[in-house]
């Protein structure tokens, strides 16, 4: 059956395995670089860049920088993102500057920072231009 929801991406992070997950038990600190998915359960002080994907777990605190194609946020981040796509579920909190493609915040997610997107409309032609 083909998904035809437009903001469902087919690369979508939730229909890709998990290869790394940090347990809610689990403190770290350190940076982590890698190429696919990892989810946070436990607290982390550094900065996730993984290129599939990052998941942050509702129970999960993450002090540092996210660098990912496609980030989820049930739980909190203390830093910076860039991403395409970010989604801040209603249990999520971002405290930092968000750079992004595409952007979704649900009903009680909350966000406090910059945000820049990449523009993807057209300028609008000028009283001159019609």
């Amino acid at each position: 059956m083909r998904n035809n929801r437009k903001n469902k991406s087919v690369h979508s992070i939730e229909t890709q395995p998990i290869d790394t997950v940090i347990g809610s038990e689990i403190i770290f600190k350190g940076d982590i670089k890698g190429e696919n998915v990892i989810r946070v359960d436990g607290i982390i002080e550094g900065n996730l860049a993984l290129t599939k994907g990052i998941v942050i777990g509702e129970k999960a605190k993450v002090t540092g920088n996210l660098k990912s194609d496609r980030i989820i946020i049930y739980g909190s981040i203390f830093g910076d993102i860039e991403c395409k796509e970010l989604n801040i579920k209603s249990s999520g909190i971002v405290n930092g500057d968000i750079q992004a493609d595409n952007v979704e915040i649900e009903m009680g997610g909350r966000y406090n920072g910059n945000l820049t997107m990449q523009q993807t409309i057209s300028k609008l032609p000028t009283k001159d231009e019609k």
